[in-house]
């Protein structure tokens, strides 16, 4: 048989675009490990100078109506207001007495003779029913700021520090600022506690895995490197544009797992040769084989979140710049750096054993070599129940409810998180806390006033919309104060501004100005719900008043656009990362099959994930187990996220593996004989890869914050079931079925990808080879 060398056997000196880099890594290995050092303290030292802060939110869609009428209500009404909700609860029915009321006030008196409170709605104040729980137990105030809610956030202490504890009554401080200060403080806390798992664990399992203090702790050093440089680089951008606060989060998740994964095979291959080759040779070759495989992997991770950039709301693309830049600078340091120290350290890199190791060829087939060469004997009867059973597991994800994670059980637990509740699911007459609003367009400016026709129509109107199933009231500017008895506010309100007093005009100012007045509309729905979504749909289809424009805005009204939007962007998302992953994956083997067979692998293992997720946190089988509660419904940006990921993950095992099986076809030209001898040598580190990329997953999913906890579990069992079921039996079941067909190409297709340099082209056989 004439066999071409593979650039990685004994045949000649490693060759091609990777080994390329290798060589230039280790003939720069004294200064590319200090300017590594370097470039990340002079990072860490920028954001620290001129780094931004992370926002909350982030999920409007420039352009939908949600969005315009909040333009409205920001350009005529300033800045949009910021509420903080006090929420009170006795524990007799008498919260609307005089008593718990004298107390109530008394609480806020300081916080509201602030300058920046513009008024208090409260009971007291306005005579309202709204203000009093179902039970009779709860009461709240609505305090509104002039600031925005990032500014509201960062003073939230000046502003608790302003609020008294009301004798004989619990007392819960809600809102936008408070809730996004407790997700802060839970976000924190859960990087933290996960740092602190999963960093020891890992340190363990590298020293199990590679029997060599200095061998485990150079996957440690490129995580080190990569994940604080790429949260500078993000620091940096949060002061330019809107980064979500979860970004720190996805980011830390996703650098720790690729570089401990991406390190451990190269370090790995690099022990392999080092014994027969020189420092640099070893270098060379691990950068052409593990180096291309994890290039190729971060490729299509980074590819996979880039696609987060396709959908218009910010926290998603934020997402994806995160993670891009996080991938980014795991592929540099795993390049650059690792090789480097590698080149420095040579045969050292064995030293600090606490085990002899011994060569793979020693230690025979192993337990993979035997399972594969056991599922080749049987590949359908095999392949096909497995495949049936990872299907099967995927299930649930056919029942999937998309949320914009607004629910009670996706914020944190704490004071914020009670109050909201009760809110939820005591003033259910007041709309909770999430009022849909409508903004009300004119054609040209009112003038500071509604004439009598223009009252009549709105009335009309109104009249209509509190006919709607669900509206439980309507407020907004033709509500009169508090004391004025509605045929005499409305009489001022058709007066000029000129002929009313400063008084009256600053409280028709609230919602009326220019062209513009704004509605509340009380609903008793989640914002979530299906029911809150046809509440949304039916505001939308009502005709407004003379033929005005009316647009609708709120949490409901964010949700349905959200999800349409992004229902919308996802086959864009998905159609362009399958693509580019079977371009890469071409032109990484020359072979038209084994990317689509690469893909559809993916997909099993993926699919298996997204219906454990379901099954664990929407339906809430193993709440009591992981200590959350579930909410019927999952984020809608987890699953995008787990997808951009998980596919780029499973190309890392994919290429690492195919890359060794390759590597032997070449020699031989046997291909049974080939995936046999590639799961051999790459089954076990492929298992220690995932065990610890699952011990990471797992580690955050320890926290209290579900949306990442969701994550978590998700991205583990994919890792678990693609690390095992996947690569150990479908993959070689496949292969074995396929045959040569699995390299196979047209000549002149194969001609041209090889002389890019990433790929050897396949052996010339002379002499049949079985299958």
């Amino acid at each position: 048989m004439n066999v071409h060398s593979n650039g990685l056997g004994p045949s000649g000196p490693p060759r091609g675009a990777f080994a390329s880099v290798g060589g230039f890594a280790f003939r720069f290995r004294k200064f590319i490990l200090p300017g590594a050092v370097g470039l990340a303290l002079g990072l860490l030292l920028a954001a620290a100078a001129f780094g931004g802060q992370f926002s909350a939110g982030g999920l409007g869609i420039p352009g939908s109506q949600s969005q315009r009428a909040n333009d409205l209500l920001t350009r005529h009404f300033g800045s949009a207001r910021t509420q903080l909700l006090l929420v009170f609860q006795s524990p007799e029915p008498d919260a609307a007495s005089a008593a718990v009321q004298a107390e109530v006030r008394a609480s806020f008196r300081r916080l509201a003779a602030q300058p920046y409170v513009s008024g208090v709605l409260d009971y007291t104040n306005t005579g309202q029913r709204i203000f009093i729980g179902g039970r009779g137990h709860d009461t709240f105030a609505v305090v509104n700021l002039r600031m925005s809610e990032a500014e509201a956030t960062r003073r939230l202490p000046e502003l608790e520090s302003y609020l008294s504890p009301p004798k004989g009554l619990r007392f819960y401080l809600s809102g936008s600022a408070p809730i996004d200060a407790l997700y802060n403080s839970a976000l924190e806390s859960q990087l933290e506690r996960a740092e602190l798992i999963a960093l020891p664990i890992s340190l363990l399992l590298l020293l199990l895995v590679f029997g060599s203090l200095t061998a485990a702790l150079l996957p440690l050093l490129v995580a080190g490197l990569a994940v604080p440089t790429a949260l500078a680089v993000i620091r940096i951008l949060a002061a330019h544009f809107a980064v979500s606060i979860f970004v720190t989060n996805v980011a830390t998740i996703i650098g720790l797992g690729l570089a401990i994964d991406y390190s451990l095979f190269f370090v790995k291959r690099f022990r392999e040769e080092i014994p027969s080759h020189s420092p640099e040779e070893a270098v060379r070759i691990a950068t052409a084989s593990a180096g291309k495989a994890i290039a190729v992997s971060g490729t299509a991770v980074a590819v996979g979140l880039a696609s987060l950039l396709l959908f218009p709301a910010a926290a998603l693309g934020s997402m994806g710049v995160g993670g891009v830049v996080v991938v980014g600078f795991t592929l540099l340091f795993g390049l650059t750096a690792l090789p480097a120290t590698l080149g420095l350290l040579g045969p050292r890199i064995n030293r600090l054993s606490v085990r002899r190791t011994r060569a793979a060829a020693a230690r025979g087939p192993g337990f993979w070599g035997r399972l594969a060469q056991a599922v080749m004997r049987r590949p359908v009867l095999i392949g096909v129940p497995t495949a049936v059973f990872l299907l099967l597991l995927g299930l649930p994800f056919l029942n999937l409810k998309l949320s914009t994670g607004s629910d009670v059980p996706n914020i944190p637990p704490g004071a914020a998180r009670t109050g909201y509740a009760l809110l939820s699911y005591d003033f259910a007459q007041a709309g909770g806390i999430d009022d849909l609003n409508l903004v009300l367009e004119y054609p040209r400016s009112l003038g500071g006033r509604l004439t009598r026709p223009q009252q009549e129509d709105l009335l009309a109107y109104l009249g209509r919309l509190r006919r709607l199933p669900g509206v439980e009231g309507v407020t907004g500017v033709v509500t009169p104060p508090p004391g004025t008895a509605e045929a005499e506010y409305l009489a001022q309100l058709a007066r000029a501004p000129s002929q009313r007093t400063p008084a009256q005009n600053s409280y028709i100012a609230e919602n009326l100005s220019g062209p513009v007045l704004q509605l509340e509309v009380a609903n008793s729905f989640a914002p979530d719900s299906s029911a809150g979504s046809t509440l949304v749909q039916r505001l939308r289809s009502l005709a407004g008043p003379g033929g005005v424009e009316v647009l609708v805005t709120g949490g409901a009204a964010q949700s349905v656009d959200f999800l349409d939007s992004f229902g919308a962007a996802i086959p864009w998302a998905v159609g362009l990362v399958v693509a580019v992953s079977l371009l890469v994956l071409f032109f990484t083997f020359g072979s038209v099959l084994l990317p689509i067979k690469a893909v559809l692998m993916s997909l099993i293992s993926i699919s298996a994930s997204f219906g454990a997720m379901v099954w664990i946190f929407q339906e809430g089988h193993l709440a009591q187990l992981l200590q959350f509660t579930p909410a019927g419904n999952i984020d809608a940006t987890t699953p995008v996220l787990m997808f951009a990921v998980l596919f780029g993950l499973s190309m890392d095992y994919e290429v690492f593996l195919l890359s060794r099986i390759r590597e032997r076809y070449c020699q031989t030209g046997d291909n049974r004989g080939a995936v046999a001898h590639g799961l051999t040598v790459t089954g076990g580190v492929i298992t220690s890869a995932a065990l610890i990329m699952i011990t990471v997953f797992a580690a955050f999913a320890a926290g209290r914050v579900l949306d990442i906890q969701t994550l978590g579990v998700g991205m583990a069992v994919a890792v678990g079931v693609d690390a095992t079921l996947v690569r150990g039996v479908l993959v070689p079941a496949l292969m074995r079925i396929l045959g040569p067909a699995n390299w196979w190409a047209p000549r002149p297709v194969q001609e041209f990808v090889a002389h890019l340099g990433l790929y050897e082209r396949e052996p010339v056989q002379t002499t049949p080879v079985p299958v």
